[in-house]
């Protein structure tokens, strides 16, 4: 008898696996919760904002990224304001974690301890900035090369004797020519203290206009620009287009690294 009855169950166990198959179903479609993401392909994945005291985060619901970025914020700007970059990269399988600091200046209130690397062990990280939070994050890449995939910087002023010059880190910078918050010689140095081998893109845009921070008033204010709507918006989606690319060369092990 109890043979008899495990023998039914098997033989109802084996006819729902077969159905299953017939349909096109897959045990991870019981549930994605635990699912790796496949790099590889144009994910369309749903996202998630966890907004703690330490940082704004945006992640990919029911998967489990293996790969994520840390970005630090240009001066004093709210993180929200990246929100656009965020949501497009967690769309993608990757978790985007930006940190809070005070008054939210990244260089300024630099902590020698990035506390995304603490609460997602398992993820590796992209390290990105934009303004003087590209300065904190060449520092953060110096500092913690044995931890980060890539640096990914937007327009970034950098400080000190800070530099990645002689690392091997795979490095994309993002420039646009109406970008009057720079000097010259700022865009000039930020560059000095970059690998040989970088990609870089120069976007028809200014300086503000990598966040969305960047209303025709503040525009004025910093004789940034200007720009009309169309262009804020082309550079965004350029901005997220290369920044997406260069990830996934990475990731996928194609990024074309110095001979």
């Amino acid at each position: 008898m109890k043979k008899a009855f495990i023998a039914v169950i098997l033989a109802v166990s084996l006819s729902v696996i077969c159905v299953g198959v017939y349909f096109g179903f897959k045990p991870n479609d019981m549930g994605d919760k635990g699912r790796s993401v496949d790099y590889s392909l144009d994910n369309d994945y749903e996202y998630e904002v966890i907004d703690t005291d330490e940082s704004l985060t945006y992640s990919p619901v029911g998967v489990e990224p293996q790969y994520g970025l840390v970005f630090y914020v240009g001066t004093a700007i709210d993180q929200a304001h990246y929100s656009y970059l965020a949501i497009a990269l967690a769309k993608q399988g990757y978790i985007v974690v930006l940190p809070k600091m005070m008054l939210n200046m990244a260089y300024a209130f630099y902590s020698e301890q990035e506390i995304a690397f603490e609460n997602h062990k398992d993820v590796r990280f992209f390290i990105g900035g934009h303004s003087q939070g590209g300065g904190a994050a060449v520092k953060r890449v110096q500092e913690n090369s044995d931890k980060v995939l890539g640096a990914i910087l937007y327009a970034p002023l950098c400080y000190a004797e800070d530099s990645i010059k002689d690392a091997e880190t795979p490095t994309l910078l993002i420039e646009a020519t109406k970008d009057n918050v720079l000097t010259a010689y700022m865009k000039a140095d930020a560059k000095s203290r970059l690998p040989t081998c970088y990609s870089g893109y120069m976007l028809d845009g200014c300086h503000m206009s990598f966040s969305t921070f960047d209303d025709d008033g503040i525009l004025g204010f910093f004789g940034d620009g200007p720009l009309t709507e169309a262009q804020k918006a082309e550079q965004k989606q350029k901005t997220i287009d290369y920044t997406l690319e260069f990830m996934k060369m990475v990731v996928l092990g194609q990024y074309p690294m110095p001979i």
